[in-house]
């Protein structure tokens, strides 16, 4: 199990700023760390329907089978879609047996894992732990593979909170947000509202689950005020609800 010790959270942390100056300047979508598609939209059929013909015709491709993976990955978690995860799953892996060690390959396919076991395998406790354990592992893998990639840094730091609290995590995804946030400074301003949102939803839920309720409150109420019309405007505000019952 990964250690929020003083020596790892500044380690990481240096990755976590480079990574975020990097993306922020050079990103083919502007404001965001995890990159292919635009953040807090679901790929559409036709967008979908377009990659499968490019792997189709390029299979050895890494980049086209890891986006198209990608797609079927966020068609699961944005839309519910529970056929789309086993084509999430076939086609990650096959990003892998074309590069084994792919960061972004493994971080997805970790986060599959993941939320499939809370989502799809709730009746099934063994199965459930196995998934969990098994993304895990991959997740903790991509970190170790590229802790600077910007998709493993929001993928990762959201994965780790929806493992049951047994796995110990929290504690880590505290230190890793607030020393990216720290690190940024203003930069992180120039995230997208999504990004900033997501983010400070993640450091407010992992806060809550260290015991910092008022300091989490501060940083749901930060991320309220980015946007207050947006999904994750939802999502932050339930979350705030829960600390006020």
């Amino acid at each position: 199990m990964i250690r929020s010790s003083r020596v790892t959270v500044l380690t990481l942390l240096g990755g976590l700023i480079l990574a975020g100056f990097s993306i922020l300047a050079n990103g083919q979508i502007p404001g965001q760390l995890a990159q292919d598609f635009v953040a807090g939209s679901v790929p559409s059929p036709e967008d979908i329907a377009k990659l499968e013909k490019e792997v189709g015709a390029k299979p050895d491709d890494l980049h086209l089978t890891r986006k198209l993976g990608k797609g079927y990955f966020f068609q699961f978690f944005g839309e519910g879609d529970a056929d789309a995860a086993p084509k999430a799953e076939k086609t990650l892996e096959r990003a892998l047996a074309i590069k084994k060690d792919d960061a972004e390959a493994l971080v997805y396919l970790g986060a599959l894992h993941i939320i499939r076991a809370r989502r799809l395998e709730k009746n099934d406790a063994a199965k459930q732990k196995a998934s969990f354990d098994r993304g895990f592992e991959l997740v903790k893998q991509a970190e170790k593979v590229d802790a600077r990639n910007g998709a493993v840094i929001s993928i990762a730091s959201a994965s780790y909170l929806w493992l049951p609290d047994s796995y110990g995590m929290a504690p880590y995804v505290v230190g890793m947000l607030e020393g990216m946030r720290k690190g940024m400074g203003p930069m992180f301003l120039q995230f997208s509202h999504h990004g900033q949102q997501r983010l400070l939803l993640t450091l407010g839920q992992a806060l809550v689950k260290t015991g910092q309720l008022d300091k989490a409150r501060a940083v749901f109420d930060e991320g309220l005020k980015v946007n207050e019309r947006s999904l994750e405007a939802g999502l932050i505000r339930a979350e705030i609800a829960k600390l006020k019952g």
